[in-house]
């Protein structure tokens, strides 16, 4: 009888078994190339980069030769931080020979990204290598000149990397303000500002929208000590981007570093609309606060700054509490 319940059981299981791997076959055979296509896509779109991965990598498996989807799934590899997962897959598309000059180009934004996230060195050779491959096939790739403009850049040879960056502009014309920001920033960092002040405009002028150029003016004119022009940029780039917190921070301690506290604290809350548990902005609203002997709201402040992890908060809180 046992034997007889087993011998049953076990034929039920297998039929079980083959009945729910025929449904699933069937249910994948009703799919259509163009139904993995449209939800890789929008997962890609929506950066569910996971199930982007997951989609793209069905397709490949049914034999498509689709290089656009080889291309999606190391972008969404490259997106996700796996450098070595894309690198592999990349090269697996140079061994099918779905060689190309976005392929190329996705090896060496990879290998960019390892090398500065992982190795954290300057060692771009292998980046370098793959640059020239991309350009062999597509000398107009204006995404391999601004790669090789952020090496030169990183290793500080600003004038070269300004040369590259110049390229793209040529090749990119249609967005030339993220080229002309690219620039500046060169000049920022070496502090030659009436040029970077001068890209950052160009750079505005073809974008009204380029939130960073209004805030990189308004760092350079903090640097210079005029504060209405800072204070101005800023301004701009809230009337761009009301949400963005940075610009209402900024102005803050425009105020707070001359010593302005009741200036500068209704800049900070408009921050903390934005972001309650900000710990820098918390902090210096927590000092205004003190400064102007307002020690309520400066302990309530400081507090929540300490608590989201700034030492600073948790040393002025203990000075606090020793004087009580």
């Amino acid at each position: 009888m046992f034997k007889t319940n087993t011998f049953t059981s076990i034929s039920i299981t297998i039929i079980f078994v083959i009945c729910a791997s025929l449904y699933y076959i069937n249910k994948n055979n009703k799919y259509t190339d163009d139904a993995f296509i449209y939800k890789a896509a929008h997962y890609l779109k929506d950066e569910n980069y996971s199930q982007a991965i997951r989609y793209y990598k069905k397709l490949i498996s049914m034999k498509s030769r689709d290089e656009r989807n080889y291309i999606n799934v190391a972008k969404s590899l490259i997106i996700a931080g796996y450098y070595d997962q894309a690198i592999k897959h990349l090269l697996n598309m140079e061994k099918l020979n779905l060689a190309s000059c976005d392929m190329y180009y996705l090896l060496a934004y990879a290998h960019f990204l390892k090398t500065q996230n992982i190795y954290k060195n300057n060692d771009f050779s292998s980046t370098r290598q793959y640059i020239k491959k991309s350009l062999e096939l597509d000398s107009g790739n204006k995404d391999a000149y601004k790669l090789l403009g952020m090496i030169y850049e990183l290793n500080y040879e600003f004038e070269r990397a300004r040369k590259w960056y110049r390229k793209a502009l040529f090749e990119d014309i249609d967005n030339s303000y993220e080229f002309y920001g690219l620039i500046a920033n060169t000049y920022y960092k070496e502090k030659r500002y009436k040029h970077a002040l001068k890209y950052y405009t160009r750079a505005i002028e073809n974008n009204k929208n380029y939130i960073s150029s209004y805030c990189n003016i308004a760092e350079i004119y903090t640097i210079e000590k005029d504060f209405d022009k800072a204070e101005q940029y800023y301004k701009k780039a809230i009337s761009v981007a009301p949400e963005y917190v940075y610009p209402y921070y900024k102005i803050g301690s425009l105020y707070f570093f001359r010593q302005k506290y009741d200036e500068a604290i209704p800049w900070y809350k408009k921050a903390l609309e934005i972001e309650p548990h900000e710990s820098v902005t918390n902090y210096y609203i927590g000092i205004s606060y003190k400064r102007l002997n307002m020690m309520k709201e400066a302990m309530e402040h400081l507090k929540l700054s300490a608590y989201c992890g700034n030492d600073k908060a948790v040393h002025e809180l203990r000075k606090m509490l020793g004087n009580f």
